[in-house]
């Protein structure tokens, strides 16, 4: 690793923590969020160069406050799970700049499509705050210049989540915590260093997996377990009802019950 190399992750490293990584992308998620319920109550047909100046500032949001913290993560081998939501819009954004068939109206579209997750979740009833910086969709902004910052610090962003999260102090403690791999410069052994800790955590999800049907199945058998005696003194009254139905209907046929022989009094059962 050379001189500058280390500097450069030194640097990165001492500006940028994963819980910085977490909180960033759930600042972003609560954006993309607010965009996304602002577009749904507008009504109007919008031209395509509105659509235009909407997709072209979608991925400024996805370029200023994803982009650039996933490749951090990367280079830290910090392992992130997104928000569901923020996955979503990512992966649209990406096939947009990635697969030619996908253009500015149809990526317009998918991200009108696309749910921001269930408003009767906690964490959602809590994502959207009253105040946003470069909040430009409060403004015209299909009839301006695009007036965007070209370039954001790391410090920058962070001083924005701060204030983001100053209005929403519970959500804190909702953002899902990280998970971070051992830093190597043998390319082999640092792939089986994150390979490590993400079986351990497949292997720790299998087993609550495991557990949880394993509970659902002994409940289960309990409440088979609990209609047995009733099964049974069931059957056992149907059997008496048979043997009585038949002894009653010997009596009959052989005269012990008054009534014409031709009359069927007991039907078959």
């Amino acid at each position: 690793m050379t001189d500058h190399y280390q500097m450069l992750h030194k640097s990165a490293a001492d500006k940028f923590s994963i819980w910085d990584a977490a909180e960033i992308f759930e600042y972003a998620t609560s954006r993309f969020t607010i965009i996304h319920i602002e577009l749904l109550k507008d009504k109007n047909h919008h031209s395509s160069l509105y659509q235009n100046a909407f997709v072209r500032h979608i991925i400024w949001e996805a370029e200023h406050f994803v982009f650039p913290f996933i490749n951090i993560c990367a280079a830290m081998n910090i392992n992130m799970t997104l928000p569901a939501y923020l996955n979503e819009i990512i992966f649209l954004i990406t096939s947009f700049q990635t697969e030619p068939h996908l253009d500015f109206e149809k990526l317009y579209a998918a991200f009108k499509a696309c749910p921001h997750e269930s408003a009767a979740h906690p964490v959602n009833i809590n994502r959207v705050v009253l105040d946003y910086h470069h909040a430009w969709w409060k403004y015209k902004f299909d009839l301006a210049l695009f007036q965007m910052p070209l370039r954001m610090s790391v410090a920058m962003v962070k001083e924005l989540v701060t204030g983001h999260f100053a209005q929403r102090p519970k959500m804190a403690s909702m953002v899902p915590s990280p998970i971070t791999h051992t830093r190597s410069d043998d390319p082999l052994l640092q792939q089986l260093q994150v390979l490590q800790p993400e079986v351990s955590h497949l292997g720790m999800e299998l087993s609550r997996l495991l557990v949880t049907k394993l509970d659902a199945t002994r409940e289960a058998v309990a409440a088979l377990d609990r209609l047995e005696d009733p099964v049974d003194e069931l059957h056992e009254a149907m059997v008496a009802s048979h043997a009585a139905v038949a002894m009653l209907q010997g009596h009959y046929n052989t005269g012990g019950l008054g009534g014409p022989s031709s009359v069927e009094p007991f039907p078959r059962l």
